[in-house]
């Protein structure tokens, strides 16, 4: 992964201050305004926009606004596979809490295999998802999002460039809030976001170099 690349992209869009003032003004009012599940669906959208610019190898990954109802659709698909996913491995994580709260063991036992369900299911929601929308934005196909077999191979073959990008994603924009005084996080966030969707589409271009040939031609 080239991470000095996805740090240093967005400045290389002429139009990048107008770019990224629009999407920090969304994420503003989806945070502040209690709208994320209206104003999400842009940045979810703009998410993947950058994700299939970088697999396309676009020379200015940085999806422009005005083709805010490509953003839209892709951010509905995007809150599709998320709330999917979510259900499931939630449902999932539920029904076995519930199944070690019923059995008759010491307390702590249970606290210990809860917390490790609990662990468990929040890595496998963030690498399912993650992948999931890495899925659709390299094959422009919504179904792919949903394809187990092909997520499980990609898990086995880029679990640990995953996990890589998902620290240092975790680790920046905990740097970026703190750096964004509170009120104008949404704003350094939002650049944390396009730098993570970067990187993400870097590692879904070496998942799809068949695809990404094909375009490239």
């Amino acid at each position: 992964m080239n991470y000095s690349e996805a740090l240093s992209f967005t400045f290389q869009d002429k139009d990048w201050l107008k770019k990224m003032a629009i999407g920090g003004l969304i994420a503003f009012i989806s945070f502040y305004c209690g709208l994320f599940f209206i104003f999400g669906f842009p940045l979810v959208g703009y998410y993947v926009g950058v994700i299939r610019n970088v697999v396309k190898g676009e020379e200015q990954p940085l999806p422009d606004w005005a083709d805010m109802s490509k953003i839209f659709v892709d951010g509905i698909l995007g809150g599709i596979i998320f709330l999917v996913y979510f259900v499931v491995i939630g449902g999932i994580c539920a029904l076995l809490i519930v199944s070690v709260a019923n059995q008759y063991m010491p307390d702590h036992e249970k606290a210990l295999l809860i917390t490790l369900i609990s662990v468990f299911t929040l890595l496998a929601l963030t690498v399912f998802i993650n992948f999931g929308l890495i899925q659709f934005a390299a094959t422009d196909n919504f179904g792919s999002a949903f394809s187990l077999p092909g997520i499980f191979q990609l898990v086995k073959s880029h679990l640990g460039e995953f996990l890589a990008i998902s620290m240092f994603s975790l680790i920046l924009n905990g740097i970026l809030l703190l750096a964004g005084l509170g009120i104008l996080s949404p704003f350094t966030n939002f650049w944390g976001m396009v730098i993570q969707a970067h990187l993400f589409g870097q590692c879904a271009k070496a998942m799809h170099p068949v695809t990404t040939a094909v375009q490239s031609a």
